[in-house]
């Protein structure tokens, strides 16, 4: 239940819909660590729909040199698998989806031995001419990653049917670096957000809380770290100011950071807490950095008063839970580049939440985040429930299964056998 799945998920789920039958190719469980192995979610996984799991292949060896990316050491058995179903019967097309981006490969190898078309689907920027932000320690390990990464994205890029990106931002990139390329022209590539699924909440009967301001509690799920810091910054700046004017926001309220770093271990260090901290909010403010499972943090989600959703100093930055947690009808408030697609949603359908912005150095804009923050802690104290189904309609899951369907067809050129 990584989050780079979820998009294989939902459309695994929907597809068959519009025509098309799916099978998911994947590295076996046993490429992954315990932590991310969740056996009660399996009830979010679509009914009859064929995985195939590649097995692990010279594990030792792997340990041995220190490698742990799940793309590397699956990509032989991956290749093997692959070649059988597709030697064994018919497929339209391969759709690559995953942030194990050395996977993209395959479909240059596939397409050259079989003469099928693959379409890739950036979640995030494979190559990064601004290196903004970075999850790994290892300098020379990213430095040795990138050189590489270049010459592979020209590789696979330049044989790919199609493209789709989460961000119209990848797709303007993609454009400057290989100019129109078949699968970057218009019709073969199309910038298609991750799309929300109210079938991930669970049916709860939550009890209302008898007093308005008692027992609130906001709660964030995702990555933390430094790549979040800049945005939680923001947020913990405008919160300190209106507690200073607005104390009665705060009464019985507690922000929860939840699942901010999946290996963590006691005596790391907690960076947002210690940014909160730093803005008088220790008291306020709790990092749980441990991961928990998905099926728990929906459970959370629908149990809180209100939602955070962080952002990354990364201008084509789309948060994958944006339209899942716009479902849930909890206050939301969001905290991204001002120059993001992310933050031109909430431009373009008011309702959806409230936003603040990072990097914006105005005095103007900075009295605007103390207005929405104290808006945004209203709504939690007095337990506010919004209805975003119609809102958001158009960024849920059949309707996004419905984009992808349109794309494969073009790319298969025209209509395909049902």
């Amino acid at each position: 239940m990584m989050a780079d799945m979820h998009r294989a998920r939902m459309l695994s789920c929907d597809l068959l819909k519009e025509g098309w039958e799916v099978e998911v190719l994947t590295p076996g469980l046993s490429y992954q660590q315990s932590v991310w192995i969740e056996p009660e979610s399996k009830s979010l996984l679509p009914e009859g729909v064929k995985i195939h799991e590649a097995p692990q292949w010279c594990a030792g060896v792997f340990r041995w040199l220190g490698m742990r990316t799940v793309g590397l050491r699956a990509f032989w058995p991956m290749y093997r698998l692959g070649c059988r179903l597709l030697a064994d019967r018919h497929f339209d097309v391969v759709y690559f989806s995953t942030t194990q981006v050395v996977l993209f490969c395959l479909g240059a190898l596939w397409s050259r031995k079989f003469a099928i078309p693959y379409i890739l689907d950036y979640h995030d920027p494979w190559v990064q001419d601004r290196v903004s932000y970075t999850n790994t320690k290892h300098w020379l390990k990213l430095r040795i990653v990138t050189l590489l990464s270049r010459w592979l994205e020209k590789f696979v890029i330049q044989k790919a049917a199609g493209v789709v990106s989460v961000s119209p931002v990848y797709i303007e990139n993609l454009r400057a670096r290989y100019g129109t390329v078949p699968c970057l022209k218009d019709g073969c590539c199309e910038a298609i957000p991750f799309a929300g699924r109210g079938e991930d909440f669970l049916k709860l009967n939550r009890p209302p809380k008898s007093e308005v301001g008692v027992g609130r509690e906001i709660i964030y799920v995702g990555v933390g770290g430094e790549i979040m810091a800049k945005s939680f910054a923001a947020i913990c700046s405008a919160m300190a100011v209106v507690r200073g004017s607005h104390p009665m926001l705060f009464e019985g309220l507690k922000v929860r950071l939840l699942g901010t770093h999946a290996y963590w271990q006691d005596g790391d260090a907690k960076l947002l807490q210690e940014i909160a901290g730093h803005h008088g909010l220790g008291d306020v403010v709790v990092e749980l950095p441990s991961r928990i499972a998905y099926l728990k943090a929906m459970e959370l989600v629908q149990r809180s008063d209100g939602l955070l959703i962080l952002g990354v100093d990364d201008e084509g930055y789309v948060p994958s839970k944006l339209f899942t947690f716009a479902l849930s009808g909890k206050p939301l408030l969001a905290c991204f580049r001002c120059d993001s697609p992310a933050a031109r949603f909430f431009d373009e359908m008011p309702g959806l939440g409230h936003l603040m912005t990072f990097e914006t150095g105005r005095s103007e804009m900075q009295n605007e985040s103390m207005s929405t923050m104290q808006q945004f802690l209203s709504e939690v104290s007095l337990g506010k429930m919004i209805d975003r189904h119609a809102l958001v309609e158009n960024y849920l899951n059949p309707s996004m299964a419905r984009k992808h369907a349109a794309l494969f067809e073009r790319v298969c050129g025209g209509e395909v056998p049902r």
